[in-house]
Formats: C-alpha cells, structure tokens, sequence
C-alpha cells in the first residue's frame, strides 16, 4: 500500500486575449519551500518529489517503502515560485490570463502581489482573469500549496464537528483519513496494492 498524496501543477501559461500571444511558464527555474528545512529548484510540469529527487534531497519514492518514510512530506504546505519576463509588445494587450492545465490541489495564487485566486479540485482546469496593473517587465508568481492532509482534516470539522472516520491512528489503517473532503484522486490517500501514479506531472499553476 502506498500513500503519495503530493502536490504538483501541469501545464501553466500565460496568454492574451487573442490566444495568438502565449507565454509558457513551464521550465527547470522552479523554486519550492515547505516553510521550514527544504528548498530545491527544480523542473514544472512536477510534483514535490520529483523536484527534491532530483535535488538528491529525498530517496527515490516508489522504491521499497520511502513513500512511507516520505509521508511528513504531505504533512506540511509547499509554496512553489517562479520568476519570468515579459515583452513590451505582450504588454501591450488589453487582456491577460493565467491558465492551468491542471493543479493538484488546494492551492492560493498570487502574481506581483496580487491575489488572482483560489484551486480547490485537480480534475478542472483553471483560468484566472490578470489586471494589467498587476504585469511588469519582471514578474513572479507563487503558489501557495495547502497539505492535503492538513486540508481535509480542517474541513472534517468545519462539515461536522461530530463526524467520525475510520480509525486513523491504527497502525494497520490502509490510508489517511478525510479522503471524502477533497477532490483530488483517491489513490493519494492510499491503494491496497499498487504505488499511486504521477499522472499528468506537468507544472501550469
């Protein structure tokens, strides 16, 4: 049984009214914290463990039993960064869009310090509305990734301070709790046989 219950993002750009004028913001110059100890660079499209694998940071997660010995990675919130440029002629245009194709999952997206919006599913894709006061030459972006785990916890309470799972502190328990507060793909909660798949590890936020 395995539990991988990662954060991740495909396929993101930035695009004008026209469509004709994409910029991808796909690329190796990611950079992701979790708040405290770890910090790599790394590739989007990917996921948390991709990036700090390639950063030979972590174990490989699939081997053996590491996606339980990597577990406190889900247990914490990641924010993941990215510097880019933009042309004057991009600039230029009147209406201005971020798009993801997919973002896994719950996540707050800010752009030069403006607010552009919330992720709460990763089976949608996502398109945020850009004021132009909020585009410069230089520009970054973060996103803001909220742990799954603490997530769905939260929202148990808030449903029904009366709710009762299923034991989550039995050692034997197949899976983490809560799985039914959030929209994301079950097998990041736990499967009974078979490590849970990266899909679509793309980075788009």
């Amino acid at each position: 049984m395995s539990i991988l219950a990662h954060s991740f993002i495909v396929f993101i750009f930035l695009f004008t009214n026209t469509k004709s004028d994409r910029v991808s913001l796909a690329g190796s110059d990611w950079l992701i914290k979790n708040g405290a100890d770890l910090q790599a660079v790394g590739t989007v499209p990917g996921t948390i463990h991709t990036i700090l694998f390639s950063a030979k940071l972590i174990d490989e997660p699939y081997w053996r039993f590491h996606d339980t010995d990597l577990r406190y990675l889900v247990n914490q919130s990641w924010t993941f960064t990215k510097s880019f440029s933009l042309q004057s002629q991009f600039l230029d245009s009147t209406q201005f869009i971020l798009h993801f194709d997919q973002i896994d999952t719950v996540s707050n997206i800010t752009l030069n310090n403006c607010n552009l919006g919330q992720t709460n599913s990763m089976f949608f894709a996502y398109e945020f509305n850009v004021p132009r006061s909020c585009l410069q030459t230089e520009n970054i972006l973060h996103i803001e990734l909220t742990s799954p785990v603490i997530y769905t916890r939260q929202q148990s309470i808030t449903y029904n301070t009366s709710y009762i799972p299923r034991n989550c502190d039995d050692s034997n328990s197949t899976g983490l709790c809560f799985i039914d507060f959030l929209r994301k793909e079950p097998c990041s909660f736990g499967w009974d046989w078979v490590t849970c798949s990266f899909l679509r590890y793309t980075l788009s936020y």
